[in-house]
């Protein structure tokens, strides 16, 4: 038995869906550059609202306490240390609107700049601790838009001139760009860094602190400044300036090391239209020779956390963190359903440092072996620890109340795929579970990673009298090196369906899965490989596909990624190869859907439009199958992780009655041998 397992001890109920207003989810941490105190943020869920509470705390090691600096109906984000560890600066919103906040250790005191309606977030402090540097959402005023005239109405339109004209939780940005700016702490004034129509983000101070670092993105996915270069820049009066002039591919995450002579960061130097599928990876830049190498180079993993579940908002994590003076560079990575904490110098010597059937989703490096990160598994959502010397100890305990309650663990295992090849698999149990019973099952699947981190909706299923499983299969993002997840390119819904059929298989050959009483589901890609395995196969007795694609054409323009996303998925744009685009369409074999479909889509999902669902819904309606659509209003693609407390618990409520309604929860008796 592991640890793991010796947690799941016998208790008095399973998890529910309203069990998601009890949970507190560790979110940002920061730990000073003298490594006394760690900033962190905690949010809960808020049911007056219907919305989300950002606390900041903070943990003193010495006395080995923490208290609450903010408090109220407020967000606490973007937390930020001085380099002498003397202010803590942090973004604020409640009722009054948007400030900056910089908090005072010696006296005590926070010193408060309003935003005037422009939030401002991504703080760092300058070297001398006088200024910070942020982003703010900034309209930008095109030479041919005119303002109101006398007796003329105001016209109410939108133009569009950027290929990525609205993005997925923030909205239509078709006149604002993500600038760089300055506040000084002295005088309260802000000042504007950059002034182009690029959107820009994660601004890093020199360490000597007259440069700046930061990264430039054009959305145009087809040239190199698409997905994101670094640029460099004096401060307050030089010119942006791109760090890699002829580097071809992605470099986000810049960290200035001690004597600014170079920049770590996270890329990969493939030439555009890049996507997904290649992998950030670690890297160093000489900033006067404007040149680049990858560091580790044996390094066949991504960079971040890829881990797919439901607690967390955010779910890569791109990033590589240099302390001010120190030799190491640290980051995450992704391995086999596990992310782990890594720590690499400019030689390319690196060590794994936190590891295990865990995901790390956040970390925060200070100067002399010393980090504070936070750690989730399937037992818990997720804590903050310290490591220090060699060895890790725990701060929080977040959500005591999860050990009155029962909680079913995943079984890890491997199955043989398609041409042999193992394919890495999870399997959770009813909590009700015995021999000689079978049970409806409920197969989740996705291309992203499944992996080591909580998950409520699966525990949910299990509490109800599922077992549930997940396989990463060729395709996953992340974890199994870069041509596993390049496997499926130009493929989809071939070879990685197929191998997702015979996991299906390996597990119905077990007596306790009821192979008559199946249910599928999965959201985003994992919508699309609902949708497509509805349409391939009748083995299913019930399916819910989630903010799903349907369609590859249409895909390709009603997406925020659907230029960049859809050549990488299908290797083709429509225009070239619509015959290929087609096929690997599930719209395409709407005629062979028998199955039970629940269609559960947000109407302000840019990811996945809202139209990929009405296509779906329509034609299945059309042929008078059982199909119905739910939209949950004023969501994005990122419903069940983010969305309105409410609508996430409405969102399992509804999953959970179509799979009752078509699987039943009862278990079989099985007939004696």
């Amino acid at each position: 038995m592991t640890a793991i397992d010796s947690i799941f001890v016998k208790r008095r109920r399973g998890l529910i869906p309203e069990d998601l207003m009890q949970f507190r989810w560790l979110a940002e941490i920061a730990i000073a550059p003298d490594a006394s105190q760690i900033a962190y943020t905690i949010r809960r869920p808020d049911a007056a609202s219907n919305g989300y509470i950002t606390q900041l705390y903070l943990h003193d090691l010495a006395d080995d306490a923490a208290r609450r600096l903010t408090a109220g109906d407020c967000q606490a984000s973007s937390i930020a240390w001085s380099r002498d560890s003397s202010q803590l600066a942090y973004s604020y919103r409640d009722a009054a609107g948007d400030a900056i906040c910089v908090f005072d250790l010696a006296a005590g005191s926070t010193a408060v700049f309003p935003t005037a309606g422009m939030a401002m977030s991504s703080l760092d402090f300058s070297a001398d601790g006088r200024k910070l540097v942020g982003l703010r959402w900034t309209p930008l005023r095109h030479p041919d838009d005119r303002g109101a005239a006398p007796g003329i109405p105001q016209p109410t339109l939108k133009v569009v001139r950027r290929l990525r004209y609205k993005q997925d939780g923030i909205g239509w940005v078709h006149d604002r760009y993500c600038q760089v700016w300055t506040l000084d702490l002295n005088t309260g004034d802000f000042a504007q860094i950059t002034r182009s129509e690029c959107d820009y983000s994660q601004p890093k101070w020199s360490n000597h602190g007259a440069r700046l670092a930061f990264v430039g993105m054009a959305r145009e996915q087809n040239t190199p400044l698409g997905y994101g270069q670094i640029f460099v820049c004096d401060c307050p009066d030089g010119a942006p300036e791109p760090l890699l002039p002829a580097w071809q591919g992605t470099a986000v995450s810049p960290v200035w090391g001690a004597d600014d002579a170079y920049i770590a960061f996270a890329g990969h130097n493939h030439a555009p239209p890049v996507n997904r599928r290649n992998f950030w990876q670690p890297h160093l830049a000489d900033v006067a020779q404007r040149r680049a190498w990858k560091l580790g180079e044996d390094i066949d993993e991504e960079v971040g956390n890829y881990a797919v579940a439901d607690q967390r908002v955010g779910l890569s994590n791109v990033t590589v963190k240099w302390a001010p003076g120190d030799r190491w560079i640290y980051f995450l990575l992704t391995e086999q359903g596990a992310v782990n904490l890594y720590r690499i110098d400019t030689e390319g010597q690196y060590t794994r440092l936190i590891s295990g059937e865990s995901v790390t989703f956040e970390y925060s490096p200070a100067l002399g072996d010393v980090a504070a990160y936070g750690q989730a598994n399937p037992a818990n959502p997720g804590e903050l620890y310290i490591w220090q010397g060699g060895k890790s100890r725990r701060l929080t305990d977040l959500n005591p109340w999860l050990r009155d309650v029962a909680l079913s663990p995943p079984e890890s295992y491997w199955y043989d795929g398609v041409d042999g090849v193992k394919v890495h698999a999870w399997l959770i149990k009813p909590l009700d579970f015995a021999p000689g019973k079978a049970y409806p099952h409920i197969q989740y699947v996705h291309c992203s990673m499944f992996g080591w981190d909580f998950n409520h909706e699966f525990q949910v299923y299990a509490a109800a009298g599922y077992t549930v499983a997940y396989f990463n299969q060729r395709g996953t993002t992340a974890g199994y090196g870069q041509a596993w997840t390049k496997a499926s390119e130009g493929d989809q819904g071939g070879a990685e369906y197929d191998e997702i059929m015979l996991g299906v298989d390996e597990l119905v050959a077990r007596p306790y899965i009821d192979g008559a009483r199946m249910g599928v589901t999965g959201g985003s890609c994992g919508g699309f490989m609902t949708n497509w395995v509805v349409g391939h196969t009748d083995r299913f007795a019930a399916a819910v596909t989630q903010r799903s694609i349907a369609n590859q054409i249409s895909f390709f323009g009603t997406s925020d990624i659907g230029p960049e996303c859809t050549g990488g998925e299908t290797r083709t744009d429509p225009w070239r190869d619509l015959h290929s685009s087609w096929a690997q369409s599930p719209i395409a074999y709407i005629d062979k859907v028998n199955t039970p479909l629940l269609i559960i889509h947000s109407d302000e999902d840019y990811r996945c439009a809202l139209e990929q669902a009405e296509q779906m819904f329509a034609a299945l309606r059309w042929r008078g199958k059982p199909v119905e659509l739910v939209i949950f209003e004023g969501e994005n693609h990122g419903l069940s992780r983010g969305g309105r407390p409410g609508n996430r618990i409405e969102r399992q409520r509804r999953i959970l009655g179509w799979f009752q309604r078509y699987l039943g929860t009862e278990a079989a008796l099985l007939p004696p041998r």
